[in-house]
């Protein structure tokens, strides 16, 4: 007995066995933590295994004719081997993809720097060399908090608090900065790119001595529904940055995506940045009281529950979801998919009239520009579906079979969303079984230019008044595809 022992662990096939065995196990309890299967389909994974593992030692352990017997070990080896690796290595990509999705959903703060800001040929270097003999301007909407910090900042630095003169506008704030009547100002560096539009050389005439990363907690504002058999509405918002999502700044792209699984359609409605609307805050602290009108993309300073509250509020309705995205994320998805095709409704710049083949830097630059157009920003929000719009087809085309554990790796740092993880994998699941041939309508809601009073900015700015019947026919097509 103990001889037979001994044979059998001294046998490379015992080792395979149990190698196959174990593996196929892990593979059963990683698929049951996936959550993408039936019970039924759980129990049909557990006999097909079940099965493998007997037809392996059935061919590595059972004796048959002697003449065969060689080569029907060599065969079971070799089987149970493969397997052992195929089956390690799906294991392997299903624990990427969730580590992946909880990064991308694990979406419940948003995080602002609050800078510190002299001109450039100020004497003052670091936070130590400020003293109370200086003024330093500050926007009324940087709030108590954040203000606090920064002092405290400057006196454990070894300074001394500055008198704070406070500021109705942003712009006024800054103009006396160059008027040499402030020696420093404390911002958000989320409303840089609204200072660069009006002063474009401000960050080389400037420069920061110091910043402050402040946390803030959002409200879990998704309403959750079946998503692979109940209409929903995403907010697809879109901001001003390249790298991490985890600052504030403005929303550029405001799609709404009103999707249909049972019907297969898909509509997407683009809202143009410069809306001229109520601002409507939620949980979040916007230092400013609901209804302050405002443009859209402002609402994008404080975070994406601000701009959900905010188009929930004028074109009365619920948003169940949002996915948020920068400039990083239209390059890695496009690229992580191998590029899409898209039809330009003009010629400008390297764009041809007609079909274009775009990798990811091409896509941003198509889905970005405005000046191009006589129509400007309206033109910009179609370009922007049309990209959304070829991601869609590229994803949903049957002949392409994607690595998902690829491409949530790629797109992991760029997209951020409040889907639960489960309701990911169920659509993921839903794509990959059903492969429903979307049907995709894009539409826009317009308006009339002019300038009107920016809460946030303190100053009169270029806004666009909505078009009443535009929004109306919006509303009508996402209850129709809502099927209200």
């Amino acid at each position: 007995m103990k001889k037979e022992i001994t044979k059998y662990l001294k046998d490379a096939r015992t080792y395979i066995q149990l190698l196959l065995a174990g593996v196929s196990v892990w593979f059963i309890v990683r698929f049951i933590m996936f959550g993408m299967l039936t019970g039924m389909q759980y129990v049909a994974v557990f006999f097909v295994l079940a099965g493998i593992n007997f037809l392996v030692y059935f061919l590595m352990f059972i004796p048959r004719k002697k003449s065969r017997k060689k080569l029907r070990k060599t065969i079971g080896r070799a089987l149970g081997a493969v397997l052992s690796i195929f089956l390690a290595l799906i294991s392997m990509g299903m624990t990427v993809v969730d580590s992946f999705l909880g990064t991308m959903t694990d979406t419940l703060t948003v995080t602002r720097d609050i800078s510190y800001i002299v001109m450039e040929d100020s004497p003052v270097q670091s936070a130590g060399d400020i003293t109370p003999s200086m003024t330093a301007g500050v926007q009324k909407l940087v709030e108590e908090e954040d203000r606090d910090k920064v002092l405290g900042e400057i006196e454990d630095s070894g300074g001394q608090a500055p008198a704070l003169e406070e500021y109705e506008s942003l712009s006024g704030q800054i103009e006396a900065l160059y008027a040499g009547e402030l020696d420093g100002v404390i911002i958000s560096e989320s409303y840089r790119g609204l200072i660069e539009g009006e002063r474009e050389n401000f960050s080389s005439e400037t420069r920061v001595v110091f910043s402050i990363t402040m946390t803030q907690q959002q409200a879990n504002i998704s309403r959750k529904t079946d998503v692979t058999s109940d209409p929903f509405l995403v907010l697809i918002t879109g901001i001003d940055t390249y790298g991490s999502l985890d600052t504030t700044s403005r929303s550029d792209v405001n799609i709404l995506a009103a999707v249909n699984p049972s019907q297969g359609k898909i509509l997407l409605v683009s809202i143009p940045r410069d809306y001229y609307v109520p601002i409507i805050s939620g949980t979040t602290s916007i230092a400013a009281p609901d209804g302050s009108m405002d443009k859209l993309t402002h609402s994008g300073l404080f975070g994406p529950e601000c701009t959900v509250r905010t188009l929930e509020n004028y074109f009365d309705l619920e948003i169940n979801y949002y996915v948020r995205v920068n400039f990083s994320s239209v390059v890695d998805i496009v690229d992580a998919i191998g590029g899409i095709t898209v039809e330009s409704d003009q010629a400008f710049g390297s764009f041809q009239q007609g079909s274009n083949q775009l990798d990811g830097e091409a896509a941003l630059s198509f889905s970005r520009e405005r000046y191009a157009f006589e129509d400007g920003d309206r033109q910009r929000g179609r370009n922007q579906m049309k990209v959304i719009e070829a991601t869609i087809s590229k994803l949903s085309d049957p002949s392409l079979n994607y690595d998902y554990a690829a491409l949530f790796q790629t797109v992991q740092d760029s997209v951020e969303m409040n889907f639960s993880d489960d309701e990911v994998k169920r659509l993921i699941q839903f794509e990959l079984t059903q492969r429903p041939a979307w049907q995709v309508e894009s539409i826009s809601v317009t308006g009339t230019d002019g300038e009107d009073y920016s809460y946030f900015y303190g100053s009169d700015l270029y806004v666009m008044y909505p078009d009443t019947d535009s929004v109306e026919t919006a509303k009508a097509k996402i209850a129709e595809i809502m099927g209200g």
